[in-house]
């Protein structure tokens, strides 16, 4: 498919932004790689072939990359640099977005994405609230966000112009959420209480409807990360939390109640990647560095005390 940017424009113009595309488009290649034929370029980025021969040469004048030729078996990578070519193409760095690393499970998630993306320009920022996360990716602010594989589903089928490039499988965005009650005669929502509720957690507010169903209550606006010490403040009397948290800093005043299987399932403990809807470039660009076993042995050896969290 042709790429219409580079449909109008001066000569000039068209040539640096083949080079953009063409760098891009090397990043997710390796040394030793056989490179697409020139009218195969022509045809994907819609320009003529001087173009594409011109914008090859501006890569290898920068030595990003040193091609070789075969003869009638194509031209192959001899050498790359990944660094030099993100510098010559239209992402400079590539920015990501998690939650806020408060427990030891996100902490090793950061981990393993700055150990991950090391080769590359790479920078994570942290934001509270998949709504808000997911919005960023939407529209284009950042590359790719973390959340629920749950939060991911639902903000598709709510029409967001997402998608999940890579799925990290169930226990790697937390190990579950649990029902905090501050009363320890109760195991469930009683008539009368006052529970959080965050309606910028997907995850949380999901989980708390369901929980709630056919129960009086208020609902108290609360950030999720604030339940507990509100909690304990008696600001409310229940609320949704992440277990690694309660595991991790034994808040044993609390009643932690586990949650039903009707009100809670797998999708609410898998971390997801997503990207805006059909960025292919970029897709194949993080699958290409993120391997999905290596990102959960990095969470298993941070959990385990086995490695020093850095992000």
């Amino acid at each position: 498919m042709k790429n219409k940017h580079l449909e109008s424009g001066n000569l000039y113009q068209k040539i640096g932004l083949a080079k953009h595309l063409l760098a891009l488009d090397l990043m997710s290649r390796n040394a030793g790689d056989r490179i697409l034929p020139i009218s195969e370029y022509q045809d994907k980025f819609g320009v003529s072939r001087g173009t594409i021969q011109n914008a090859f040469a501006c890569l290898k004048e920068c030595n990003a990359v040193t091609l070789e030729n075969h003869g009638h078996q194509g031209t192959y990578i001899k050498g790359i640099d990944y660094r030099k070519l993100q510098e010559n193409c239209m992402r400079r760095e590539i920015l990501g977005i998690m939650p806020l690393p408060y427990s030891v499970t996100y902490e090793g998630f950061a981990t393993a994405m700055y150990i991950q993306l090391a080769p590359i320009n790479f920078n994570m920022a942290y934001a509270r609230g998949a709504v808000g996360r997911i919005e960023l990716v939407e529209s284009g602010t950042y590359h790719f966000a973390v959340c629920s594989q749950y939060a991911a589903e639902q903000s598709i089928r709510e029409g967001k112009q997402i998608e999940a490039a890579i799925n990290f499988g169930p226990g790697s965005f937390l190990s579950r959420h649990v029902l905090l009650l501050s009363d320890s005669r109760y195991e469930s929502i009683q008539d009368g209480m006052r529970v959080a509720y965050d309606s910028n957690s997907i995850d949380q507010s999901c989980i708390t409807r369901n929980i709630i169903h056919g129960k009086k209550v208020t609902l108290v606006p609360i950030r999720t990360q604030q339940t507990v010490n509100a909690l304990m403040d008696g600001i409310i009397d229940a609320g949704v939390w992440n277990y690694d948290d309660i595991q991790e800093h034994k808040h044993e005043q609390l009643n932690v109640v586990f949650l039903d299987e009707s009100d809670y399932n797998n999708l609410f403990s898998t971390a997801v990647m997503v990207i805006r809807k059909e960025d292919e470039y970029l897709k194949t660009l993080l699958k290409k560095y993120i391997s999905v076993p290596k990102v959960v042995d990095i969470i298993r050896e941070v959990r385990e005390k086995k490695r020093e969290p850095y992000f």
